[in-house]
């Protein structure tokens, strides 16, 4: 039987490891390696400093922008100004935040601060939490790709448990808080094995294997 009173860090460790281990995947790469594209892959779109922008810039637009009101209220959240991508697309503001140190920064407050908004709940206060997402079909990110294929085909599909489409409107989608934690953290492995791929086609040694969790395991790696 599920044990609602769990407290949410429990279910949630990941918030308090995952900037380590982008810090040791990183470790010690020339800037080339860190600044290379690979276009004639699937997921070399994005480089190795991308890549980690991309991850760094997630929990913020979650906490600060989508849940601002459930999670803040009227206050404003921590380092809404880091949700100004510069216009870069869907990343931190790269004339800003550029250097490595600065990027690994900005990743591990974002993770603080879901460890903090963590250490307020529990597992059914999370499940309590619920935010209607209206996603536009029209909307497209700068890849081209559309935001409802992204719900449609990974998001979905990977999260079993606190998502569901709006019975009478296809483009809503209800999701928990619990649901929105897990996301931050199955993005963070999606782009974390990106830059696994990323130095195996440069040659270097890898960290540990990436968990095939969520949408990790419905990607095509080519």
């Amino acid at each position: 039987m599920t044990d609602l009173s769990a407290p949410a860090r429990d279910i949630f460790p990941e918030f308090n490891t995952i900037p380590r281990l982008f810090e040791e995947e990183v470790r010690g790469l020339p800037k080339a390696a860190l600044a290379r594209h690979r276009p004639e892959k699937g997921w070399g779109g994005w480089s190795i400093s991308e890549q980690v922008s991309h991850a760094a810039w997630i929990p913020y637009l979650i906490f600060c922008v989508i849940w601002r009101e459930t999670l803040f209220g009227d206050e404003t959240p921590p380092h809404l100004d880091r949700t100004d991508t510069g216009g870069a697309d869907r990343m931190l503001d790269p004339g800003r935040f550029y250097e490595m140190p600065n990027l690994l920064g900005a990743l591990g407050d974002g993770f603080a601060l879901g460890w903090i908004l963590l250490g307020r709940e529990t597992l059914g206060s999370m499940r309590e939490k619920v935010l209607a997402r209206d996603v536009n079909p029209d909307r497209q990110w700068a890849t081209g790709e559309r935001v409802i294929d992204y719900f449609e085909q990974l998001v979905a599909p990977a999260h079993k448990v606190g998502l569901r489409r709006d019975e009478n409107d296809p483009y809503i989608f209800h999701q928990t808080f619990e649901c929105a934690m897990r996301h931050i953290i199955w993005e963070a492995l999606v782009h974390l094995k990106t830059i696994q791929m990323h130095k195996a086609a440069e040659g270097l040694p890898t960290g540990p294997p990436v968990s095939e969790e969520g949408y990790v395991k419905l990607l095509e790696w080519d």
